[in-house]
């Protein structure tokens, strides 16, 4: 209804309408993060760059030891 109040039951409001609202309303259930499709796509990332380093280092001291040897 227009004053806020479930039609049904006479109580307080039913839930927020707006998309400000909702969005306002999400935030609020927000636990921690670690799922959100962003916080993974950075973890992927991290992880990829940390197998690139290792590969470059295991290229580089492959290089070395073939150079000295």
């Amino acid at each position: 209804m227009a004053n806020g109040r479930c039609r049904m039951h006479g109580g307080a409001s039913t839930g927020p309408k707006t998309p400000e609202g909702l969005a306002r309303a999400r935030r609020g259930n927000w636990r921690h993060g670690r799922r959100a499709a962003e916080a993974v796509a950075l973890r992927r990332a991290i992880a990829q760059a940390g197998r690139d380093l290792a590969a470059t280092i295991r290229a580089t001291e492959a290089w070395l030891s073939g150079r000295n040897g």
